[in-house]
């Protein structure tokens, strides 16, 4: 590759890992202010660099652009990290870190990010924080390169809980043994079987135009995975690029000298060859996939009855159930209730009551109990009698054009939360006017709650703009939710719920070391209790949280000191701001 002596100005990218052996040579963090501001993006780039400063790490920071969004960049040496090390610790730092935008390091192949000095696409430039002299010499420290155990590093001073792992039998189950042939590899490519019409959903993202903050790459990526699986050609891809108008990027890249068709098409093509839960005909739907389709299509046939005190919470709890279980690939799930509520939105104390709820009406059962460390196991049922109701007429909802906006993102939401936020009845209602309803009496008919609900929240979406004239407003959903979020001064608080469940979480392991130590026969030893130790020791390892920590705080009367306990990891996972490059 021949690489030009003065850069475009156009925007650009570069590769964050090697295209031969995908190891990450650069880490970009990408802190994004699209969603919650730029205050927010740079309150947790700050925190994320004051972690590197502790730990004798060199980075560079920029603005990423005329939004307010952060970089910070790393070159590591020894032959750079392991993808999977890489991708594991951005799935960990989107827990710490609420504007983290993850995809560039999960994505060794394709991930890219603007360096510093490139044009941004809405005006703008990526600017170093640094200038003259003191850029320079912060340059030079980078270049030097840091080892790649700082990926290690930095999982450490993160705590963090494992994924939910797939089973093996069932990870093989998933992949196909044999990819799908793909024909005519050299002028032509397409899957080897017959060529069929295009889904609904890629129809309507196709004839689309992206929205202003719309991920447009995602899109693409989309259209085309779409017309992969339906047996199209690199032509029909072509074809469809000239001029439709969710394609757009693709027109936009060709007329600034880029003709990107058909790398696109090629990544496109070979994840449609790989996955066997793409569209087959010849291939039946797994049980475990029909299983999960029959609670969905009951939850949404059936939605007026969550239209109770509680039901919210149960409709919302038992989504997230079902997005774990298509990941875990089973309907028995080892998970906590501070998990399972930051992917429902709620509180941990609300799952826990809930969930005990659901178990009484047949939704869920419990198969084992929590002990110890072990979460609690629990069976998502298929829906209970009377749910199956052939003669329900409401069906599944029409695709969004928006991607990434399930009913299980929209109802999460911050916008949703308790007072001040709407709640989530105006989330419900919100839903389905999304999916395609238009009076009142239809908004009733779809969410089960009065016509005066109804109508006194319509007044409340009018004044914070989430509703247009049209009948359908999710062109904009997204940036119409985040801009009446941060009306509201919402904008934080699925961070701080996230920071909360992670800080617990500590502490039950910092006061299970402490018992465990306690109990321990003979002379006890160990570190004393420092409140100041969790500022400035700064662990490159993971170790027991007696050691991160000291000894657990007690009050004048021997009893656990908990408020001093949870300062003190807090203000371990939030250490002082002193980044400086």
């Amino acid at each position: 590759m021949v690489v030009p002596q003065q850069a475009p100005d156009y925007p650009w990218a570069i590769y964050l890992a090697s295209s031969v052996d995908h190891r990450f040579r650069l880490l970009a963090f990408d802190f994004d202010s699209s969603r919650l501001g730029a205050g927010q993006a740079r309150s947790d780039s700050d925190r994320f660099a004051a972690h590197l400063d502790n730990l004798g790490v060199h980075y560079l920071r920029a603005h990423s652009g005329p939004a307010g969004g952060q970089h910070i960049w790393l070159r590591l040496s020894e032959g750079g990290a392991d993808s999977a090390d890489v991708r594991e610790l951005a799935r960990v730092l989107k827990q710490h870190y609420a504007t983290f935008d993850r995809s560039p390091l999960e994505n060794p192949g394709s991930g890219v990010v603007r360096p510093p000095g490139a044009p941004h696409r809405n005006g703008g430039r990526s600017v170093p924080h640094l200038a003259g002299v003191e850029l320079h010499q912060a340059l030079n420290r980078v270049s030097r390169g840091t080892t790649p155990e700082v990926v290690t590093w930095l999982l450490a001073r993160h705590p963090h809980t494992p994924p939910i792992s797939r089973p093996t039998a069932v990870i093989s189950a998933a992949v196909r043994a044999t990819p799908i042939r793909i024909g005519d590899p050299e002028t032509n490519p397409h899957l080897d079987r017959p060529r069929r019409l295009l889904s609904a959903a890629t129809q309507e993202l196709l004839a689309t135009a992206p929205g202003k903050r719309a991920d447009r790459s995602a899109i693409t990526h989309s259209i085309f995975l779409g017309m992969a699986c339906a047996g199209h050609t690199l032509s029909d891809a072509r074809t469809a690029a000239a001029s439709a108008p969710g394609l757009v990027r693709l027109r936009e890249d060709r007329d600034n000298g880029r003709d990107d068709v058909a790398r696109q098409w090629g990544r496109a093509l070979q994840r449609a060859a790989t996955f066997s839960y793409l569209p087959d005909r010849t291939l039946p739907q797994e049980p475990l996939d029909e299983d999960l389709d029959t609670i969905e299509r009951a939850l949404t046939v059936h939605a007026t009855r969550f239209a109770q005190p509680g039901g919210e919470s149960d409709e919302r709890i038992l989504y997230a159930l079902i997005s774990f279980a298509r990941t875990a690939r089973t309907r028995t799930l080892d998970i906590d209730c501070r998990r399972l509520a930051q992917r429902a939105g709620l509180a941990a104390s609300t799952i826990s009551r809930r969930l005990r709820v659901l178990a009484q009406t047949g939704w869920v059962t419990q198969t084992s109990a929590a002990a110890g460390t072990r979460a609690a196991s629990w069976t998502l049922n298929l829906p209970p009698a009377g749910w199956e109701d052939a003669a329900a007429t409401q069906g599944n909802p029409p695709p969004l054009t928006e991607p990434g906006l399930t009913v299980l993102a929209h109802h999460t939401h911050d916008l949703w939360s308790p007072r001040p936020g709407l709640g989530a009845a105006a989330a419900r209602i919100h839903w389905a006017l999304l999916v395609g309803a238009q009076t009142i009496q239809q908004v009733t008919s779809a969410t089960g709650y009065s016509s005066l609900t109804v109508k006194k929240t319509l007044r409340r979406f009018s004044r914070l703009q989430l509703i247009g004239s049209g009948s359908r407003v999710v062109d904009t959903a997204l940036g119409r939710l985040h801009g009446a979020a941060k009306e509201l001064g919402l904008a934080e608080v699925s961070a701080s719920r996230r920071e909360r469940h992670i800080i617990d979480r500590e502490l039950f392991g910092w006061w299970n070391d402490e018992l465990a130590w306690r109990r321990r026969k003979g002379k006890k030893r160990g570190p004393k209790r420092n409140v100041e130790i969790a500022t400035t020791l700064a662990l490159p390892i993971d170790g027991p949280a007696r050691i991160k920590y000291g000894r657990f705080p007690t009050k004048s009367s021997g009893r656990a000191d908990y408020r001093t306990a949870r300062e003190i990891v807090r203000s371990c996972l939030a250490p002082a701001e002193g980044a400086v490059a």
